[in-house]
């Protein structure tokens, strides 16, 4: 009799245990099968206001639902639980992980630059012009224009060595200048000119060299003309060069006292300011 009890006292909840086991399952907790961003695609200026990304995991009772975020390139912008920070101009991926299976979903950023206004320093000089709608190379997502030097080039230069030759390929429309630059440096027996002068500047701020310098065109010109106060460093009584030819011996060019444009003869000196476009 005093075994039969020690049998049931060490036995039976070893036995009421397989009982109640045989009657549950044991559940597993619900693994990440993936996780997804709602934009694909972003875009910020530098220094603006923030974004933000919503990631989702999948499944929706998926017991870990903790994610991790990180920015392929921190220098242009960088993340936290979502929320995008914009720094500098350029692109970047923002990557969310899952903790539970490393499962990623990415976003590209662009970050564009932030505005700038005629007048400022900007590109190693000053903004002289700023595309509107209907110039060529205009968006409306992203900022462009011309940077004028912050000086003169040269007071007395001619318009080019050769004088007596049409190019003929020459225009004088805004985002010409540069084409033209190169055409009348291309001459067969070009040795100098006003493009060339402007073809050869370049300018250091920082660790960066600009030296995409030209001529501008006469309409190019023109927009110097009119914001000639807020660039600064003009000769009232100058005349400036265009890289816009107008026949075989002459060119046109701007007398920034009155702005008038008028066409002069290849041979004659005049003024000399380099522009870039951004």
């Amino acid at each position: 009799m005093f075994k039969k009890k020690l049998f049931l006292l060490f036995c039976l909840p070893f036995i009421l245990g397989l009982f109640m086991l045989s009657g549950c399952e044991i559940i597993s907790p619900v693994a990440v099968t993936g996780v997804t961003l709602d934009q694909a695609t972003m875009t910020l200026t530098a220094g603006g206001e923030t974004g933000t990304l919503v990631a989702t995991v999948a499944p929706a009772d998926a017991a870990n639902q903790s994610v991790n975020w990180t920015s392929s390139n921190e220098a242009v912008a960088t993340v936290a639980d979502g929320v995008v920070t914009p720094l500098t101009a350029g692109t970047t991926t923002i990557i969310v992980a899952t903790v539970d299976g490393g499962l990623t979903a990415t976003c590209t950023v662009t970050v564009y630059p932030a505005p700038v206004a005629v007048g400022d320093s900007y590109g190693g000089g000053i903004v002289a012009y700023i595309l509107v709608d209907g110039d060529p190379g205009y968006d409306p997502n992203e900022q462009h224009g011309l940077i004028a030097a912050t000086v003169d080039q040269m007071v007395e230069c001619a318009w080019s060595n050769i004088t007596t030759t049409l190019i003929g390929t020459t225009s004088t429309s805004i985002g010409t200048g540069q084409a033209n630059t190169a055409a009348i440096i291309g001459q067969s027996g070009h040795t100098n000119s006003a493009a060339k002068v402007c073809d050869d500047y370049s300018v250091t701020v920082g660790s960066i060299n600009y030296s995409d310098w030209f001529l501008p065109s006469k309409d190019e010109l023109d927009k110097l003309y009119i914001n000639r106060v807020a660039i600064g460093g003009f000769g009232d009584y100058f005349d400036y060069w265009s890289s816009s030819e107008n026949g075989a011996n002459d060119a046109w060019k701007q007398y920034f006292y009155n702005g008038l444009q008028d066409i002069s003869s290849k041979n004659i000196p005049f003024g000399v300011r380099a522009i870039r476009a951004f």
